[in-house]
C-alpha cells in the first residue's frame, strides 16, 4: 500500500470522530434550557399555587359537598313537592265545591 493511502484513511477517520464529538457536544448543548427558559418555568412553578388547589383542599371540599348533598337528601325526604302540593290542593278546592253545591 502507498502512504497516500494510508494517510487518507487515517485522516478520513481521524474528520470522521472530530465530526462525531463535535455533533454529540452541540447536541448536548442545544438540549440545554437557557436562562431565560429557567426563569420562565421557576415563575411558573411559584404561580402554581394559586391555580390549583392541594389534596388536602381538595378532600375538604368533597367533605362539604357530601354534607350538602347529604342534607339535600334530607329536604327532599322531608319537604312536599309541588306535584304532591298541586294534588292536594286540588283535591281540597273539590271538596270545598262540593260543600258549596249541599248548601
Amino acid at each position: 500500500m502507498d502512504f497516500e493511502i494510508i494517510f487518507n484513511i487515517v485522516m478520513t477517520t481521524g474528520m470522521g470522530v472530530i465530526a462525531f464529538f463535535l455533533k454529540y457536544f452541540f447536541d448536548k448543548l442545544n438540549s440545554r434550557a437557557s436562562r431565560a427558559e429557567l426563569n420562565e418555568l421557576k415563575e411558573k412553578i411559584e404561580h402554581a399555587d394559586e391555580k390549583y388547589a392541594s389534596k388536602t383542599e381538595l378532600n375538604e371540599l368533597k367533605k362539604s359537598i357530601d354534607k350538602i348533598n347529604d342534607k339535600i337528601d334530607d329536604i327532599k325526604s322531608s319537604t312536599l313537592r309541588s306535584e304532591d302540593f298541586l294534588r292536594v290542593t286540588t283535591r281540597l278546592e273539590n271538596k270545598i265545591d262540593d260543600l258549596m253545591r249541599r248548601d
